[in-house]
């Protein structure tokens, strides 16, 4: 057993359209935000997932210039994960284009004895399948985290529900969790998804911040409510939220070392992953996340108390 979390998630070339403009064929996918988020906090990650034969050199050599180890990177011979975005002028609505499912769609993922020792499973934004599959073989990891979309939570009804019994906390924002809970309250869809399986439930309101949920060992539910950074004119919210799990994961593997993580373990690390997010989406793509340091984050994280706190 290490102290590692193994993220896993797509790795992609997006097209993202917003109100603030345009970038055409850049890095992304939920596996490339997360990683690049949790490296802002720890050196125990690492990466797996997969790239088709048209996947650039520039990419590989620039995530492991930033700290983000590409060798557990399958590349198979076809296309790379792809997909097209567009904002509308409420950036919490968008519409996809077009997605390539590449590669993605049929590899079959084997990890490797060392990988399966992780303490920290982090299943990011790919289906619920190929999440649990990764999740299953992991069967040493002290804590295990998913995150959600509505178009799988009501196609893959069957392993949304595997899923959520499994992991340790679930990740969703409001319109996933009102979708899972059939509510049009997102407090009391936080408390339905702790019903449905995991001890920690983290609804994300977008610029209203997120609510933590957890069911403690009495069967009681307390919750944490968590306020966003205050953005202007964010110019693209794409990974913002698999950002926020990378991040939250990172700051996680610090406290794993000692037992799970405790509840105040999980509160500080969303306001660490509230703060990462918040900076995903000041510029395209994962631009923010390339050029932020940890002397940057301390930074905000100290701003960020300064904000939420008061005596």
């Amino acid at each position: 057993m290490n102290n590692t979390a193994l993220i896993y998630g797509t790795i992609a070339i997006d097209t993202l359209i917003t109100p603030a403009g345009r970038a055409n064929s850049v890095l992304g996918g939920s596996g490339i935000y997360a990683a690049l988020a949790a490296r802002l906090l720890t050196d125990d990650m690492d990466l797996v997932g997969v790239v088709g034969s048209d996947f650039p050199q520039e990419y590989n050599l620039a995530m492991e210039a930033r700290g983000v180890s590409m060798r557990h990177v399958a590349q198979e011979e076809g296309e790379t994960f792809a997909w097209t975005g567009q904002y509308e002028t409420d950036m919490n609505n968008r519409t996809t284009v077009r997605t390539v499912e590449g590669v993605q769609e049929h590899w079959q993922m084997q990890l490797s004895p060392e990988q399966r020792q992780c303490a920290i499973a982090v299943a990011t934004n790919v289906t619920p399948p190929l999440q649990f599959r990764m999740l299953e073989q992991c069967e040493a990891a002290r804590f295990k985290m998913a995150d959600f979309m509505k178009s799988w939570i009501i196609r893959e009804r069957e392993y949304t529900h595997k899923l959520l019994q499994c992991v340790d906390v679930a990740l969703m924002n409001d319109e996933e969790a009102r979708e899972f809970a059939g509510t049009d309250d997102s407090i009391e869809a936080g408390y339905r998804l702790l019903e449905a399986g995991p001890r920690y439930a983290i609804v994300k309101h977008g610029s209203a911040g997120s609510t933590l949920f957890h069911k403690t060992d009495g069967g009681s539910v307390r919750l944490f409510r968590c306020p966003a950074w205050p953005l202007i004119r964010p110019a693209d919210p794409t990974g913002a939220g698999d950002s926020y799990m990378g991040a939250l994961a990172g700051y996680l593997t610090h406290c794993i070392g000692k037992g799970e993580p405790t509840w105040e373990d999980m509160k500080s690390g969303m306001a660490v992953a509230t703060v990462v997010a918040a900076a995903t989406c000041e510029k395209f793509g994962t631009v923010s996340l390339f050029s932020l340091k940890r002397s940057d984050l301390a930074q905000r994280l100290a701003e960020f108390k300064e904000m939420t706190t008061w005596s």
